[in-house]
């Protein structure tokens, strides 16, 4: 795709004092040399990128699911990148680069990042006013116990004093009228704690959701919806520990694709991000215990945990993924080669620590790309 400088970008054309029919020429000549063209197609590249990327990072918002939204900057990615009609409708084919609505694809773009910067902003909002209210519920509870306990001093005091007086029969009546003051003092009391005190631990549960939902974004890839190297390395760690309370096996599971940089280079990050995505579905096909722990903790490794499986469980199921892999087709061209994989596996051997046992199925991995890729290798 080419493009061409405006007048208003060409040098200036300074006249030379010769004959103008000769100023005429050179100026012509300039210009011709200086109209020159340069290739769109990495700015568009890199442009579908930025939407891709915004694509697979949406999050629900209360006026659109991440999905939607998904999906409506995948589909300008299409139509700037691709050509790609926007209208489900049309029938025809590739548009032209003058054809194509890229402020459209802007606007979108622009529009989408406003409206999870107001959502963002919202909740930070709600949050500090959840911090707020917690700290307004202890001064309540404070100021409600203060208060009570000078009531029942002035109540005390009145009984003091009827039995200094030596009244009988007065400090009879104030002795029931306290009683029965500081009864409804400490029933009132109780009220009010149990009030704010559940009212405190509703806000506290408010939170605690909201920052257990910041912890799992935090782990997750956002490309693949798999666990992140964070995720990764604190379960590779409690699986260490759970290890040496139960001494129940424990493997690992290493995977590389094989010629993701080649996919990249031949048909742009798009195909790559597809057949890393279509990986990670391949695994969560394959890995399917309840406890398996299953995250991508590189530009193409994937890396999985899995509890109570020994050795030769883990070398079967490897086995299968290398198979599962080699049967997708590409996702992102019907003529482009087959994917592949290659896999290392380790069962943990107690005593060593996460990288000398991620080391061996690294190392294992490795013995399988020099044999050949797309198979899979048992760690010593």
């Amino acid at each position: 795709m080419l493009f061409r400088r405006s007048a208003a970008d060409r040098p200036a054309v300074v006249p030379s004092p010769v004959a103008p029919t000769a100023v005429s020429a050179t100026a012509a000549s300039a210009v011709a040399t200086a109209d020159e063209a340069f290739d769109l197609a990495p700015l568009l590249d890199a442009f579908g990128q930025v939407l891709s990327a915004y694509a697979q990072g949406s999050f629900d918002l209360p006026d659109v699911s991440s999905s939607e939204a998904g999906e409506e900057l995948e589909r300008w990615r299409r139509h700037t990148v691709l050509g790609v009609p926007l209208s489900a409708g049309e029938s025809r084919g590739s548009l032209s680069a003058a054809e194509r609505d890229y402020r459209g694809a802007a606007r979108a773009l622009t529009d989408h990042r406003r409206r999870e910067k107001r959502y963002v902003e919202s909740a930070l909002s709600d949050l500090r006013d959840a911090l707020w209210a917690c700290v307004e519920r202890v001064h309540t509870v404070a100021q409600a116990d203060l208060h009570a306990d000078e009531a029942t001093s002035v109540q005390i005091t009145r009984v003091q004093t009827a039995i200094h007086g030596l009244e009988t029969h007065a400090v009879k009546d104030e002795v029931l009228q306290a009683i029965s003051a500081i009864t409804d003092i400490s029933r009132t009391r109780r009220d009010t704690q149990q009030v704010a005190y559940g009212m405190l631990a509703e806000r506290i549960d408010q939170l605690g959701s909201q920052l257990e939902e910041a912890k799992r974004e935090s782990e997750t890839d956002p490309l693949t919806g798999l666990g992140n190297r964070k995720r990764f390395e604190r379960a590779a760690q409690r699986a260490v520990q759970m290890h040496t309370l139960n001494r129940a096996p424990v493997s690992l599971v290493l995977v590389d694709l094989d010629h993701l940089k080649q996919i990249n280079d031949g048909y742009g990050h798009s195909a790559g991000d597809a057949t890393l995505q279509t990986t990670a579905d391949t695994l969560t096909r394959v890995f399917l215990g309840d406890s398996d722990v299953i995250c991508r903790i590189g530009g193409d490794e994937f890396v999985v945990i899995l509890t109570n499986t020994n050795a030769n469980v883990a070398g079967r199921l490897a086995e299968r993924l290398v198979q599962k892999i080699a049967e997708t087709g590409p996702p992102f061209a019907a003529d482009a080669p087959a994917l592949s994989a290659s896999v290392g596996y380790a069962s943990y051997h107690g005593g060593e620590g996460v990288e000398a046992w991620m080391g061996r199925a690294d190392a294992a991995l490795y013995r399988a790309k020099r044999e050949g890729k797309g198979r899979a290798g048992g760690a010593d």
